[in-house]
């Protein structure tokens, strides 16, 4: 483990794994995660790659930053991680918030990217998306992480695999980071999800790209992560069958799978 530092005396949690002379992956996980989610993949792609994850700011070992943030803060955590790696060119990979801050990524970084795959993320803020977080944030202000366990479960997982008594330890791992959340970070990210306004530029990005959408994902529905790469050139697009949000752990072996195809 690594600590990279942001401003103010705090810091990023940072893991490199493999060898560091072969292309590197930078990996960036969901809201109420940490760099854990991604255990999966990094079994898979150390042979060919450098994997660098990192835990997202007020998430997992990093510094519990104050708020609210913003993308423009959330993008250049990953430069500044770059950088102190001496890292001029990598892939990037996230989910959810991850895959949002890899678009503004690949609108305002392009020039330290090569393939960029977008999991599980939306690029508006449609009204009804911004009144889920004042709630969320609500709930987070009277009861902290705890408060929505739960619910967040219920988004990230299908009924089957829920309730599969195979996953207790996956569901439990999900527990854990969630309630490992500070509440700032899960405050301050919820503040730049609120702002979230990169559907008007996809059309401008150059860099090749790949969504990744899972069919039963009510956060970031199928149906809009594939007229987001109908919007984005050089784009290519997958859905994940019965996944719902947190699909690179749902459905692995086909995430894997499709992740290395991309980037082959």
């Amino acid at each position: 483990m690594k600590k990279v530092s942001i401003e103010n005396g705090n810091y990023l949690n940072v893991k490199v794994d493999g060898n560091k002379d072969l292309p590197a992956i930078i990996f960036s996980n969901s809201l109420g995660t940490d760099m854990r989610m991604w255990d999966c993949q990094i079994k898979e792609l150390t042979d060919k790659f450098c994997i660098v994850r990192y835990d997202t700011r007020g998430h997992g070992q990093s510094s519990p930053v104050e708020g609210p943030y913003s993308f423009d803060m959330l993008e250049n955590d990953v430069i500044t991680i770059l950088d102190d790696l001496q890292i001029e060119k990598a892939h990037f990979i996230g989910l959810s918030i991850g895959g949002m801050t890899s678009l503004g990524l690949a609108l305002k970084h392009q020039s330290r990217f090569n393939k960029i795959i977008c999991c599980a993320a939306r690029a508006d803020n449609p009204p009804p998306f911004i009144e889920g977080w004042n709630q969320r944030i609500a709930v987070i202000e009277s009861k902290g992480t705890a408060g929505v366990v739960e619910g967040s479960l219920e988004r990230w997982y299908s009924d089957t695999f829920r309730e599969n008594h195979k996953n207790i330890e996956t569901i439990n791992l999900s527990k854990e980071m969630i309630t490992n959340t500070s509440n700032k970070g899960y405050i301050g990210c919820a503040h730049a999800l609120k702002t979230l306004n990169y559907l008007k530029d996809l059309s401008t990005i150059n860099r090749e790209m790949l969504f990744i959408a899972g069919e039963n994902d009510m956060g970031a529905p199928a149906l809009t992560m594939e007229e987001m790469s109908h919007l984005t050139p050089n784009s290519k697009y997958v859905c994940i069958p019965g996944a719902a949000h947190i699909l690179n752990i749902e459905s692995p072996d086909l995430v894997n799978e499709t992740i290395q195809n991309f980037l082959d």
